[in-house]
């Protein structure tokens, strides 16, 4: 690691710079949902009905994380076995728990130090150590991170991703691998339906807490995201060709906004149907949606309007400090936003100036909070990282 200032960032690796710029759009759209989830869910800050549903329409800036994560961990893990003839364990965990553990302990000490804790709180509290938060009731009362969840996903899925490769390697053929894969992302589908049709009736809240969280039902996206990574290493050629026709490159890109459109229209197929859609929606189509757009991107003209407007540099550096806005941006929305939301609510502000100002205030505020982590705590476990692993 070469010397550097001590308050410049240690900068994501740029070996796929315009991911960085999905990144980006990943953390915003996360960040918004929450915005109204705790605005029109929990706070009862008025936000006009159809503006709600349509916000919260827009999950699946998560399951990008969970695409991007599966496809950049299984890139490495390929190159290592590629490279070195073995995953390289040893340092694949030292860079794993290097960049996540740190700032996660630090977030979470502090907040269960500074918060009045129920019962339950205090229960549960030894799991959320351990990174076992989406195994939990996500109530506001029996969780101090309940945003967590996601991040117990990704250190489940760094556990049992070297023996999903540890099998691939062993397989004779590519094909079979990409079978292996395909079967083994249909499967989570599989239980999500398998548990929709046994435990029915469901009400919405009571679905989306049984299937939206567990990792049995959410690791589609990241499954997903290695099939890309294998899809990418070994195939690249072919795709980069027959992407090189404008035809397949819309037929990629139409599919891709066919799973769109109903992701952010669930009712299309009726009020009844809205929660069998939602089966498929949470994982399945995210998958599919993304699927289709990263070929675009990772295949496409690498001097195009979209790749050179994601490969900005800004967004490297904003990415840089997603992680870290996402384990602050909760709090600071309780304590700082939503007290402000309601004295400008107070006088009479409009709605429509409230919740983007809301956003673009927790925006700044949790990328500056997100910054001072990363110098304190990221860096320096960065530094100790490099000298594990050489």
């Amino acid at each position: 690691m070469t010397e550097k200032h001590p308050l410049a960032l240690e900068l994501l690796d740029n070996r796929y710079p315009s991911l960085h710029g999905l990144r980006v759009l990943a953390i915003v759209s996360v960040v918004q949902f929450h915005v109204t989830w705790i605005f029109a869910g929990e706070q009862g800050i008025r936000l006009d009905r159809d503006f709600t549903a349509s916000s919260l329409t827009v999950f699946f800036g998560m399951d990008l994380f969970f695409m991007l994560s599966g496809f950049l961990i299984g890139s490495i893990l390929l190159r290592s076995l590629e490279t070195h003839g073995t995953q390289n364990l040893r340092r694949f965990y030292i860079r794993r728990i290097s960049r996540t553990f740190p700032a996660y302990y630090v977030v979470l000490t502090f907040l269960a130090l500074t918060t009045p804790l129920t019962a339950s709180q205090l229960r549960h509290l030894p799991w959320e150590y351990l990174y076992g938060t989406n195994f939990l009731s996500l109530l506001r009362e029996d969780v101090i991170m309940f945003w967590g969840w996601s991040l117990a996903l990704e250190e489940q899925f760094y556990l049992t991703v070297p023996i999903l490769f540890f099998v691939l390697h062993r397989l004779k053929t590519d094909r079979a691998r990409v079978v292996l894969l395909v079967l083994l992302w249909t499967a989570a589908l599989a239980t999500r339906l398998y548990l929709y049709v046994h435990r029915a009736p469901w009400t919405d809240l009571a679905l989306y807490e049984a299937l939206y969280f567990r990792p049995h039902t959410r690791y589609d996206t990241l499954v997903a995201g290695i099939l890309l990574a294998f899809v990418h290493a070994r195939w690249a050629g072919p795709i980069t060709k027959w992407l090189e026709h404008p035809f397949h490159r819309a037929l990629l890109g139409m599919g891709s906004l066919a799973c769109f459109w109903l992701l952010v229209q669930p009712w299309i197929f009726g009020k009844r149907a809205v929660q069998l859609v939602h089966v498929f929606a949470w994982g399945s189509v995210t998958s599919i949606m993304y699927f289709g757009w990263l070929l675009l991107l990772l295949h496409g003209d690498a001097e195009g309007w979209v790749q050179r407007r994601l490969s900005a540099p800004i967004f490297r550096r904003i990415a840089t400090l997603g992680y870290g806005v996402y384990l602050v941006h909760i709090p600071l929305c309780d304590h700082v936003v939503v007290p402000a939301a309601r004295a400008l609510e107070a006088r009479k502000v409009p709605m429509v100036i409230v919740w983007p100002a809301s956003l673009a205030g927790l925006m700044l505020l949790s990328l500056g909070l997100a910054y001072v982590l990363h110098v304190v705590i990221e860096k320096p476990s960065l530094r100790v990282r490099e000298k594990l692993a050489s």
